[in-house]
């Protein structure tokens, strides 16, 4: 028997979305997952070489209108030697609530190859409406939201607080600022696995990818998995993806 929890939902930049209620029914771990100061390193492989490197970052609390926030950021670079084939420096950056139920603000400044966006995205609560702009094209947008909707980065976040045990479901609403999607994760097993020479108990969680485009919409077996250490601070170690292009994994380097 699958046991559901409401989610709000999204994976670093690769969405997995369904139906979210009500952020009051969910139930985070009684200790907080994460703390502002955390910063987690990655190393990016494609195919069989290390084609760049990711970091995670929780920053500092940051205080709108009276009103503590959560501040996150993501940043990915691909290697100098892989520059001069594909060159990549995305940065995401992401505002929520200070229990991370709803985005507040979401930033992406994407560079790959010849793909250049800067992109920012407000949330307007009270009439649920994400107001979309894109910078260099001077494009702006508004499109509506449901009841906490996150944004892709700051949901990671909100699943890294839950409870999480194999057969746990958490669905819920995401946006990037476009379309408001839906998105599911499941937790399927529990292994311990070895990542950059060490050993992690980790939990094994499976997005579904009906509603992601791109090269995994175009890839007929497109999976991605995540591996995250079994105990309350779920930090990822292992992120792998298949998709048409060949095999992606990013590789949690040794916290000291």
């Amino acid at each position: 028997m699958l046991k559901r929890r409401p989610f709000i939902a999204g994976l670093v930049s690769l969405p997995f979305l369904s139906r979210f209620s009500n952020a009051e029914e969910s139930e985070p771990e009684s200790m907080p997952a994460f703390e502002p100061g955390e910063k987690l390193n990655y190393s990016l492989g494609w195919q069989f070489i290390v084609a760049g490197y990711a970091t995670l970052e929780v920053l500092p609390d940051e205080e709108i209108d009276g009103q503590k926030l959560r501040s996150f950021l993501m940043t990915a670079r691909t290697r100098k030697v892989v520059d001069t084939i594909f060159r990549v420096r995305d940065t995401l950056a992401s505002l929520a609530t200070y229990d991370v139920s709803r985005s507040m603000g979401y930033t992406k400044i994407q560079r790959e190859g010849k793909t250049k966006r800067d992109v920012t995205v407000d949330f307007d609560w009270d009439h649920l409406e994400a107001h979309y702009f894109e910078a260099l094209k001077q494009k702006s947008d508004v499109n509506p939201i449901q009841e906490n909707t996150l944004d892709p980065l700051s949901a990671f976040y909100f699943v890294r607080n839950q409870k999480l045990e194999v057969g746990t479901v958490i669905e819920g609403p995401m946006t990037d600022g476009k379309k408001c999607k839906t998105a599911r994760i499941e937790v399927k097993e529990r292994k311990t696995i070895k990542v950059n020479g060490k050993k992690y108990d980790c939990l094994r969680l499976m997005p579904d990818l009906s509603d992601v485009g791109g090269v995994f919409k175009k890839s007929k077996d497109a999976k991605i998995e995540l591996w995250c250490t079994a105990d309350y601070r779920h930090i990822p170690v292992l992120l792998k993806s298949k998709v048409a292009v060949g095999s992606f994994k990013a590789e949690l380097e040794p916290i000291d």
